[in-house]
């Protein structure tokens, strides 16, 4: 390995240190919080809270219109200046926001919607959720590789939220309130973003819009937008859909599952951003790219195996302890929705070598046939075997989403090697470790 590759190296393990310091952290508190609010509210209301973070979550695509990695790539190879960059990537996410906005008033006032929630609080959600268009200064400091900024705005949003929300289950606040705190917190990260940016920005940068490079940067993410939107509901469709057909109590107690299983999905993401501007690198060198990809899949699908059999092992234990006999049953959805996560993790470097490979329609097309199968079968299963067949319908969806799809494109196949290559990670370690022995 080269001296400046030792270097990149170092500073993306750096940077994962920052991001991973960052999650231990932001885990066990908002975990405390979690729990905290499950056990005050109840799983009623503990589902009713959770409904308008997932609503929240299937409009953020509106307003980061797939650019994320693509604003890293730009940044990375410097095709036009940051200003322009940053400036029009930002107009264009704010506009998405404000479709969503509209989109949802216009719905909520032709078919007058009436949910679990009313629909003034669903349009709160759509403006709240237009602020991450804010968030596009993360991924300036992604670019640079220097994401202890971005580790230093969530924990300090993490603990003025926890704060508040500490503070509101002492006074007996109401639900409402709790549904505010989760509306805002959009807006507050933005923010002190934005504040952190104008502070440790490695040179003047002064924001510009290019029509012209705008357009070209839709066309590039058009199907990423798509593809996004597609990916949040299959994520997040079940949950909705139990609120809906189950309700709101049967929702408390599948959110407590999914909570605890998705709480790891940060990892992958944290990884995969600090290597991504090495990778995009290393693209040059056929056997070194392929190297770094697999030795990233190795890396990530291991991670999360052993991560679902710790869980798997202790879910009764942990669900009876952290939220009382109120929600016992989540821990047999854990044990399905847990492996789910395996999938996720090595998604989170599919998702990345799309992008660096030009097949921004693949991408589109795996998340779209995973969101139909898992609205097909959530549809199917819920009614006859309710929770746990959703937790079912979200596992086989990942899996098809993120590995099986691979092998009938042959453009995917390299990355179906791959990750098929990653079960014998734990061989190739033993037998290297033998050679170097003998």
């Amino acid at each position: 390995m080269s001296e400046s590759d030792l270097s990149s190296t170092q500073k993306a393990l750096g940077n994962v240190l920052w991001l991973f310091s960052e999650k231990i952290i932001t885990m066990g508190l908002a975990l405390f919080v979690s729990i905290l609010l499950a056990r005050y509210l109840g799983a009623s209301e503990f589902g009713k809270l959770n409904y308008l973070i997932s609503f929240i979550a299937i409009l953020v695509p509106f307003s980061t219109l797939g650019l994320n990695a693509i604003v890293v790539r730009e940044l990375v190879n410097e095709k036009k200046e940051q200003g322009v960059i940053l400036g029009t990537a930002l107009i264009l996410r704010s506009l998405g926001g404000f479709f969503a906005i509209v989109i949802i008033i216009c719905i909520s006032f032709i078919f007058d919607l009436k949910l679990l929630l009313s629909s003034n609080w669903l349009i709160l959600g759509a403006i709240g959720s237009s602020f991450s268009s804010m968030l596009l200064f993360d991924f300036y400091f992604q670019s640079i590789v220097q994401s202890q900024y971005v580790v230093k705005t969530r924990l300090i949003v993490l603990g003025l939220g926890s704060g508040v929300k500490l503070l509101a289950v002492y006074n007996s606040a109401s639900l409402d309130v709790f549904l505010s705190l989760i509306i805002i917190e959009p807006a507050v990260i933005g923010t002190i973003l934005y504040l952190f940016f104008r502070l440790k920005k490695t040179k003047k940068i002064s924001f510009k819009f290019d029509f012209i490079y705008g357009k070209e940067l839709f066309s590039q993410s058009k199907w990423l937008i798509l593809s996004g939107f597609m990916a949040v509901v299959y994520l997040k469709v079940d949950q909705l859909m139990i609120g809906e057909m189950l309700g709101s109590e049967e929702l408390g107690v599948y959110s407590v599952a999914v909570r605890i299983s998705e709480v790891w999905y940060f990892f992958p993401t944290a990884i995969v951003a600090s290597f991504y501007p090495k990778l995009l690198k290393s693209r040059f060198d056929p056997v070194l790219y392929k190297y770094n990809l697999q030795r990233l899949c190795d890396v990530l699908c291991w991670l999360g195996i052993f991560i679902a059999v710790i869980v798997t092992l202790a879910s009764s234990l942990l669900i009876d302890t952290l939220y009382g006999s109120e929600y016992s049953s989540a821990s047999q959805i854990l044990n399905i929705h847990i492996w789910a996560g395996v999938f996720i993790f090595v998604r989170a470097l599919l998702s990345k070598w799309l992008i660096a490979e030009g097949l921004l329609k693949f991408s589109l097309l795996t998340h779209g046939i995973a969101a139909i199968v898992n609205i097909w079968l959530n549809y199917l299963w819920i009614p006859e075997y309710g929770s746990l067949g959703a937790a079912w319908a979200t596992l086989i969806a990942y899996a098809l989403s993120s590995y099986i799809v691979l092998w009938l494109n042959y453009n995917t196949l390299p990355m179906a090697r791959i990750m098929t290559k990653t079960i014998s990670f734990p061989y190739r370690i033993l037998k290297n470790y033998n050679e170097k022995i003998i």
